[in-house]
């Protein structure tokens, strides 16, 4: 058994918390046991030593003094069985004794002579009578106020020990192989809670990012097992689409950045074949210069998602005018629109609408959505932008409260276009990076395909939420909520 493993020091821990429990049991049963019978030799002892004190003082004893046995018996009907009496005089000097002590005497120390003199009993073990132990009671007689006689019974301990004794091979023999089996029992019990784990763990080993279908399946009882069963699986869902996520992207970026650079290669080489005119290099170089500035856009916008994701970018919160920001956007935007005749307009602009928020980027989520408007419409269009304050409980994510717990009032601003529209099946990838409905018309009309990306980055950054309502040939809805005070 391998020390190190969970199993093992399961098992360990197991025993070791077992076998504290039976050696306290069995300690204290053992000086539970030992405390009783003694205290019950003790009371016999103390009974017997009254009565021989009581027969002692009778007027009505017949016999002499050296007959206790016969005395006890003629009188109380008594048969001391097993029991040693002496009785000594006030003096200290043996008088009567029972017939077992004919040629001997009972111990008696100094310490009980004196407890004896102060009228206080005494117990005491010898253990030097005989080779037996004995456990002797020195009882004061008080007559008239003054200590007479001094009784002394003894009784053998032999049965006492030898049971103390049994009980201690018992405990000895079965407190050991106790904890045998509970060590065999403990081991089997955590090979058994572990096995799933062993599964896991060979699942773990056999997943690799080229097989994140692999999932381990979950045990039919809903334990703590399970459940990490359950979040395993879970975390390997969710790798398996950050790896699906990262492929995609990669090959898109690596796509998008090949394109202008094929372009300007081929542009370079077809310049050089042969001498060109100043105009026909100032057309090339105005060619390739717009193709640097399409990939410096594309690495740009990575660049602030990769920090995005990386947690880099702190917003700079403050309380902003958003009805201003957005008039002041489709100000700016209404330039681009002439160029292809579009009517861009603001509605329920009377109501100026505060919230908690970074300033710049607000700005920069509004230019991305009205100019992929522009782009996405056809000439003779229109865009129309409202904003209004919505307290719907289901607009947003139910985290954002108030201090009193219930919802914040959210900004909802909707962007309104007549363009070409997006298909149904679309709608959920289009803030996907690099996603395109029209790759051709989308490189035409230039963008990085990022811009939406990065718009839905900003909303929830901001805590809130965006989505998007098309059809094609008819138009799409970008709608935009964001809390109006965020903690």
């Amino acid at each position: 058994m391998h020390l190190r493993s969970l199993r093992s020091k399961l098992t360990l821990w197991y025993v070791l918390i077992l076998g504290i429990l039976l050696i306290s049991f069995s300690s204290f049963l053992y000086f539970t046991l030992s405390k009783s019978l003694y205290r019950d030799v003790d009371n016999k002892l103390r009974s017997l030593a009254e009565l021989v004190a009581s027969e002692s003082t009778s007027p009505l004893s017949k016999f002499g003094f050296e007959n206790i046995d016969q005395a006890l018996e003629a009188s109380m009907n008594l048969k001391p069985i097993g029991k040693f009496i002496q009785v000594l005089d006030e003096s200290g000097k043996i008088g009567r004794k029972s017939e077992n002590l004919r040629n001997v005497q009972l111990p008696i120390s100094l310490n009980a002579l004196k407890n004896a003199s102060k009228g206080l009993i005494s117990f005491e073990t010898h253990r030097s009578f005989e080779n037996a132990p004995l456990r002797i009671i020195t009882f004061p007689v008080i007559e008239n106020n003054h200590i007479s006689k001094i009784v002394q019974i003894a009784s053998s301990l032999e049965d006492v020990e030898d049971a103390l004794n049994t009980l201690f091979i018992i405990l000895m023999i079965a407190v050991p192989f106790a904890l045998m089996v509970a060590s065999l029992g403990g081991q089997f019990l955590a090979n058994k809670a572990l096995r799933p784990v062993d599964e896991i763990t060979q699942t773990a080993r056999m997943i690799t990012s080229q097989n994140l279908n692999q999932r381990i399946k979950p045990p039919r009882v809903k334990d703590e097992i399970s459940r990490l069963i359950e979040t395993f699986n879970e975390m390997i869902s969710r790798l398996d689409q950050s790896f699906r996520q990262i492929k995609q992207f990669s090959t898109d970026a690596s796509h998008e950045l090949k394109t202008p650079l094929t372009i300007l290669k081929g542009e370079a080489e077809v310049t050089l074949r042969r001498e060109r005119t100043t105009q026909e290099y100032e057309q090339t170089l105005r060619s390739n210069l717009e193709e640097i500035n399409r990939m410096s856009q594309i690495v740009d916008d990575l660049l602030l998602l990769s920090k995005a994701d990386s947690g880099e970018i702190r917003l700079n919160k403050e309380h902003i005018n958003l009805t201003e920001i957005l008039n002041e956007v489709v100000a700016q935007m209404s330039i681009l629109a002439q160029f292809k005749n579009l009517n861009i307009e603001t509605l329920n602009h009377y109501e100026d609408i505060h919230m908690l928020g970074d300033g710049l980027r607000i700005r920069e989520l509004f230019l991305n959505l009205i100019e992929n408007g522009i782009k996405y419409t056809e000439e003779g269009g229109s865009i129309h932008i409202s904003v209004a304050k919505d307290s719907s409980p289901h607009a947003i994510n139910p985290s954002v409260l108030t201090e009193e717990g219930g919802h914040v009032g959210f900004a909802k601003v909707v962007v309104v276009d007549t363009g070409i529209g997006i298909a149904k099946e679309d709608q959920e990838r289009i803030f996907d990076r690099f996603f395109r409905v029209d790759k051709a018309r989308s490189r035409e009309q230039g963008g990085s395909g990022l811009g939406l990306s990065i718009c839905k980055w900003i909303v929830e950054a901001h805590r809130g939420k965006i989505e998007v309502e098309s059809e094609l040939g008819k138009g799409s809805s970008f709608t935009v909520r964001l809390p109006l005070s965020l903690s």
